[in-house]
């Protein structure tokens, strides 16, 4: 099974997958797809439509307008070669977009595997991949969650080709943290890759010894950041009734929910908390002069955030040119996210109170696991678990990285009483990685402990994981 591939021909493949699953996605469409095909088109394609015919200001902030703005771009090239668009075409090319991002997780999950096991098991991870019912559906409809996920992969992607060089370089920590603004600029919930890539930047500075603070300088920011927040947090308590009436300024109906006040409280007490943490860390001498403090301290983690704005400002600018609108739908969308269809009515309405006292704290959780269940099968989710604990003992930073977003989006999603099974594209390549792993892993044991044809064992192995994908995809 080890049988090792250049770099040249994992990227000759990858494209070849890339070209195959957009081909098998094209075939396997549906020809008699409704225009929309999903309720959240008509934004989507009328806003890229809006700024493809000029309107610089998408006036669109339910979302980034990341992939309204790709496809504007696109509208903009095909209109000018082809001539004007009907509304059939502006949808098509919507579609095609979205068969591109399937195709290319597909092809960097291929990528993936092959970096991390062996051409094999990058093919097998590319062949699961488009038997997911979750991403081959949502190959033809025209929504953000596609193009967050396809970019999404692509951190995993960069950081995996990162973790298998011995020499770090900062040029990867820039482009990592330029792909996770791309992603949040395609939507918020991508910003659940900054604590994984704040992670990576640290896992740097310890590597390299660059960029590390003295115990002075650290002691000065723990204690300044310490008592900055505690202002802040003790501003926030002063002038509370003050910021509650801008907030109802940002409002459409004059009404600022409980859901917002609630935030706003546990806002200020979150960072008055950690002030106070702070304050003690800079006065406790043991912490400050150890080691891991100056890596976890370092200026490096700033300028890392700070490559995350700028790939966000590019692909959305006018999500901040335009922070009180995109601030107010964002908060809407927040508070839709939580408490689902109670969003439409006010915090005193009978309506409110009814379904808030009918919503259950594991519906969304069932949700989602019946979800993952059906995707991938009970012998999936086995080898998913026997590939991360595998992984952890082999590869810990690289294995707790990818563990991180992927557990911080499952908590996010549970905590939703809005569901959709859209939300969990982003998180079907990263399992799959895992699953191939633990396939791998097993492989390995058979091969070693028994006389048995490796290829043999692969192929009954491949059978046994893909039994339930397809089924599923043949239903």
């Amino acid at each position: 099974m080890e049988f090792k591939y250049s770099i040249k021909n994992i990227i000759f493949n990858g494209v070849l997958i890339f070209f195959t699953v957009f081909i098998i996605l094209s075939i396997f469409k549906n020809p008699d797809q409704a225009i929309p095909a999903h309720s959240d088109e008509p934004s989507v394609v009328e806003t890229a439509i809006r700024i493809s015919d000029g309107s610089v200001n998408p006036e669109f902030f339910r979302y980034p307008s990341g992939h309204m703005n790709i496809l504007a771009l696109i509208y903009k090239i095909t209109d000018f070669f082809n001539g004007e668009l009907t509304e059939e075409n502006y949808y098509s090319i919507a579609w095609v977009f979205s068969r591109i991002c399937i195709a290319g997780i597909a092809a960097m999950v291929f990528l993936i595997c092959s970096i991390n096991m062996n051409y094999y098991f990058g093919i097998l991870g590319s062949v699961l991949t488009i038997l997911s019912t979750t991403l081959n559906t949502h190959a033809n409809f025209a929504i953000v969650d596609v193009s967050m996920a396809f970019f999404v992969t692509l951190f995993i992607l960069i950081l995996t080709i990162l973790y298998s060089k011995s020499d770090w370089h900062f040029k990867y920590i820039i482009l990592l943290a330029f792909i996770a603004g791309i992603a949040i600029a395609m939507k918020y919930t991508a910003a659940l890759l900054i604590p994984a890539l704040l992670l990576v930047s640290v896992v740097y500075v310890q590597k390299n010894r660059r960029l590390i603070l003295s115990n002075k300088q650290i002691k000065k920011v723990l204690l300044i950041l310490g008592m900055s927040l505690l202002m802040v947090s003790a501003m926030i308590k002063i002038n509370q009734q003050s910021i509650l009436d801008y907030f109802t300024g940002l409002t459409t109906d004059g009404i600022l929910e409980i859901e917002y006040i609630r935030t706003l409280s546990n806002f200020s007490s979150f960072i008055m908390i950690i002030g106070i943490l702070l304050i003690i860390f800079s006065l406790w001498n043991k912490l400050v002069q150890s080691e891991w403090t100056g890596f976890l301290i370092s200026p490096s983690h700033l300028f890392t955030i700070f490559i995350v704005i700028i790939g966000f400002a590019l692909f959305s600018p006018f999500t901040i040119i335009e922070l009180k609108k995109s601030f107010a739908d964002f908060m809407y969308e927040y508070r839709h996210m939580k408490i689902g269809f109670a969003a439409q009515y006010h915090h005193l309405s009978d309506e409110y109170r009814y379904i808030i006292s009918n919503l259950s704290s594991t519906d969304s959780g069932i949700f989602y696991i019946n979800l993952i269940f059906h995707n991938l099968g009970i012998i999936g989710i086995i080898f998913f678990f026997y590939g991360l604990y595998h992984m952890y003992l082999q590869k810990p930073a690289y294995s707790i990285t990818l563990m991180i977003y992927l557990v911080l989006l499952l908590i996010t999603l549970f905590t939703w009483k809005n569901v959709a099974v859209r939300y969990l594209l982003s998180i079907f390549p990263i399992m799959i990685v895992f699953i191939m792993h633990g396939l791998f892993t097993v492989s390995q044991i058979i091969i070693q402990k028994y006389s048995f044809n490796k290829y043999l064992v692969a192929i009954i192995l491949y059978m046994i994981v893909l039994i339930q994908p397809i089924a599923n995809f043949i239903n």
